[in-house]
């Protein structure tokens, strides 16, 4: 999901071990270091929006005007691509470590509901997008990408997750 434009495509692999691998750094830290003992913490999905909003401008930036099947030039998109998510993963936590010091999280009461409920939307939106895509093996990164459901291959391929969807809902 973080990394679905087709130039992270030739290092899936190893990008999807290290997706796994900061997510259980992220557990540990949450275990070890909370001060609630009873608390138990998970990477959310919400997050997941950003970064692979911000994983594709990076692509997308970098490729302008450039040869994609370059591959020293796809190593650099790869590699400016996990240092910039890393750091402003870090920047955020930090931001969120001072939002808890000083107790500011009161302030999220002062958004409008309608604020907050158009973020959960696009959220479902987001995670019904990701779902559909993994299921036909397609990236779905804008409202015209929906027509590959046309297809009948695509569309047998995203029943399964579709049904499944609406049954666990």
């Amino acid at each position: 999901v973080i990394f679905s434009h087709p130039v992270y495509q030739s290092h899936i692999n190893a990008l999807s071990k290290l997706v796994i691998l900061s997510s259980v750094v992220h557990q540990f830290c949450f275990s070890i270091f909370s001060s609630l003992p009873f608390s138990i913490g998970q990477v959310q999905d919400a997050g997941l929006i950003f970064l692979s909003a911000m994983s594709t401008t990076i692509a997308r930036s970098m490729l302008e005007g450039q040869d994609a099947s370059d591959e020293e030039l796809v190593s650099e998109i790869v590699s400016t691509t996990i240092v910039l998510l890393g750091l402003a993963t870090a920047c955020l936590g930090a931001v969120l470590v001072v939002m808890g010091k000083f107790r500011l999280a009161d302030a999220v009461a002062y958004l409008p509901l309608p604020v907050v409920g158009g973020y959960l939307a696009f959220i479902g939106y987001f995670c019904l997008e990701a779902g559909v895509a993994l299921c036909i093996s397609h990236p779905i990164m804008k409202p015209s990408d929906w027509s590959y459901l046309f297809d009948d291959k695509s569309l047998l391929l995203a029943t399964p997750g579709l049904v499944a969807g609406i049954f666990l809902t």
